[in-house]
């Protein structure tokens, strides 16, 4: 079968972090070599990070739509509902408040290592 859309709801919930990864590996080459739409439902905001499009549903409506940079970046709207930004936007902006001068919106980790090597 090669179906036009696949959605994973909580795919990876209560799998390892080695399992977590073969689960995004396969996600991202079904949606890239096999040219299937993926639709991820996630708590995980890791997994969101890597997403094309993210959309924030709070009590069945959508609240934010727009890649994950812009839709991150809304730091405060995010936890008034409720979730969590990825480990390294909390950090940048942590940082930011602290006065150095680094941009909020860092995803991961590699991302904030580049531009903590350009200050």
């Amino acid at each position: 079968m090669k179906p036009k859309c696949i959605i994973f709801d909580e795919a990876t919930a209560m799998l390892d972090p080695s399992g977590r990864k073969e689960v995004m590996k396969t996600i991202k080459r079904l949606n890239k070599e096999e040219n299937i739409t993926t639709l991820h439902i996630t708590h995980f905001m890791e997994e969101a990070v890597e997403a094309d499009r993210v959309i924030v549903m709070d009590k069945g409506r959508k609240l934010l739509e727009g890649t994950p940079r812009e839709v991150f970046s809304k730091i405060d709207l995010l936890r008034k509902i409720g979730l969590d930004v990825p480990c390294m936007t909390e950090l940048s902006s942590l940082l930011k408040e602290e006065g150095l001068n680094i941009s909020s919106d860092i995803l991961t980790v590699d991302e904030m290592v580049m531009k903590l090597c350009q200050l």
